[in-house]
């Protein structure tokens, strides 16, 4: 009989500190608890009473998987009610949404989920340290700001070492150490080595450090260049030692940016001592005069960007894919793509290159599938003659006057510029095309260039024109009806996707909050789509809540539709709210 008077002292306690629905739970629940052993509902006493009253175990829902039977015609199955289904995801699923996730505090807010999302944390082979999440704000005055710097840097400190402790030494490997330094001081610079290096102990595979500090260089631990896990190395404002041995047998991708002590004779040892090299990236390295690639067979991908001293860049790789060239303002470079057959994707900003050297450039690519040039303003004269080119653009090419293109398979193509310098174009595979044009141009100009240009084969396409400005953007279902274009227009787009419409006009609405959106002879399934768009969104949407840049849905007052059938047009008028 003791424990009936525990258990009897146990519920008058809690019963005198719920509400009176729960205290007459409480009293049925001692009458129940008095009952001989064996009466009431099927396993008798307490434990019968435990299934049905106020300490139930199956009232939380989201913890006990419960089963119903469930009777069919032929036979009986069992189905899941209330299952949990965050709880139940796998390991490595769980460790791949980490992956989207742009800080580890939004990894670590997601242990509120269940208790395994809690214990995965812990699991999860991805270290990042960010010294700018710690930054302190509001602080006014020199002597407050120096104070908040090191503040900072004790916070930082402590949060690493915490972590590296916690999380790190039971680990045998893991995937990705990443370090950014913003703020330099004798504490941090000394623990930074031994952070690292405890990194390439665990045989870290992707490992990125950036040090953005002024007048200030970090020399890397020599063991990162004799580590033979990494995959993957990113290093920003750090300098390479420029002797001892390169070991990175398994490096697979090398970015390096803002270095000074880069140069040829370091990348040659680099193509010696990485063999499996894919992907290699340089960005603003200044002291890099010369850049010859000959011994990397496997490279796919190169970028070499605003690299301010580089004059001459000789590339012989065969599997060579994709090369991006960007170069600084008054920038001149010679660039020889020797054994480069098989280049499929090719970037160009340079506003130094001529046309016999595109020429030249372009005819040693003839699987050439995308073509892009930046800002190549001492281009006058180009001829394109490829039956593989998918897409082309021509951005801000202002000394272009001609342009001869014969590209049957292309896709996609975009121009920006002053005015409409293409003599002739053989583009009949083309589906989307997109113009922006300068001042100079007139729109009566635009619209005579445009119907030279498309007019003898948009109908057969299906293709929709878009024609638009900050405040006002139109849409022909049938272009041909487009000979009374609006003045105002300064970017036109041609296309024969209803997906691509409604990018268009998602877009513009974001950016410029414009006033007014037509649509020209539509069609229901536009118009569909554009109802569900414009109109059914919802009042308070939550797509960016978690965002301070909200998209255009969040600032939308007022839409009112405007359906005149004499011109069959739809107009939609938008009032917007400050931003």
């Amino acid at each position: 009989m003791l424990w009936k008077r525990i258990s009897l002292r146990y519920l008058v306690r809690r019963g005198h500190s719920t509400k009176r629905s729960s205290s007459r739970r409480g009293t049925n629940d001692r009458k129940n608890l008095l009952k001989p052993m064996g009466s009431g509902c099927g396993d008798g006493g307490v434990l019968g009473k435990r299934k049905i009253g106020h300490l139930s175990v199956e009232s939380n829902k989201y913890r006990v998987r419960k089963k119903r039977k469930i009777r069919g015609d032929n036979e009986v199955y069992d189905r899941d009610v209330d299952a949990d289904r965050i709880s139940e995801l796998p390991e490595p699923i769980i460790h791949h949404i980490y992956g989207f996730m742009h800080s580890t505090k939004d990894v670590v807010r997601t242990s509120i989920l269940s208790k395994k999302w809690k214990s995965m944390f812990s699991s999860y082979l991805t270290f990042d340290f960010d010294q700018r999440w710690f930054r302190i704000k509001g602080a006014r005055g020199k002597h407050n700001r120096i104070k908040a710097r090191e503040v900072q840097k004790k916070k930082f400190k402590g949060y690493v070492e915490k972590s590296l402790a916690l999380r790190l030494d039971p680990v045998p490997c893991i995937d990705k150490f990443r370090l950014y330094v913003n703020n330099m001081s004798g504490v941090v610079w000394a623990c930074m080595g031994r952070w690292i290096c405890a990194a390439v102990d665990k045989n870290v595979k992707e490992l990125d450090v950036h040090v953005n500090v002024e007048g200030k260089q970090y020399f890397l631990p020599e063991a990162v260049l004799l580590s033979t896990s990494i995959t993957s190395l990113k290093l920003s404002g750090s300098v390479l030692y420029d002797f001892g041995a390169i070991k990175l047998s398994n490096l697979r991708e090398l970015s390096i940016k803002d270095t000074l002590l880069l140069n040829g004779h370091l990348i040659k040892r680099f193509e010696e001592s990485c063999p499996l090299l894919e992907d290699l990236r340089l960005v603003c390295c200044r002291g890099l005069l010369r850049l010859t690639i000959s011994a990397l067979l496997k490279i796919r991908r190169l970028e070499v960007h605003e690299c301010a001293k580089l004059s001459c860049i000789e590339i012989e790789a065969s599997n060579l894919e994709t090369f991006w060239y960007h170069a600084k303002k008054h920038q001149q470079c010679k660039i020889d793509l020797k054994s480069s057959g098989n280049l499929k994707n090719l970037t160009m900003k340079d506003r130094k290159m001529t046309d016999t050297a595109f020429q030249d450039c372009i005819s040693k690519c003839p699987l050439l599938e995308k073509l892009v040039l930046h800002e190549c303003t001492s281009l006058e004269k180009l001829t394109i003659l490829s039956g593989k080119l998918r897409s082309l653009s021509l951005i801000h090419c202002a000394s272009l006057r001609e342009a001869n293109i014969d590209a049957p398979n292309l896709y996609s193509f975009q121009y920006s510029g002053r005015r409409m310098p293409f003599s002739s174009m053989n583009v009949f595979g083309l589906c989307e095309a997109k113009f922006t044009f300068g001042p100079i141009m007139k729109p009566s100009q635009r619209i005579v260039e445009y119907h030279n240009l498309f007019g003898n084969f948009n109908r057969s396409k299906g293709f929709k024109l878009i024609v638009y400005s900050k405040q006002n953007l139109k849409i022909y279902e049938e272009p041909g009806e487009s000979y009374l274009l609006p003045n105002y227009f300064c970017k036109l787009e041609l296309t024969a996707s209803s997906r691509s419409v409604l990018k268009t006009v998602d877009n513009w609405l974001r950016e410029c909050h414009g006033r007014s959106v037509v649509i020209v002879s539509p069609r229901t399934e536009l118009i569909k789509s554009m109802r569900t768009m414009i109109i059914d969104r919802e009042d308070n949407p939550n797509c960016c809540r978690f965002y301070s840049n909200k998209c255009w849905r969040h600032y939308v007052a007022d839409v009112k539709i405007l359906t005149v059938n004499s011109t069959n047009k739809i107009y939609y008028n938008f009032k917007w709210r400050s931003r």
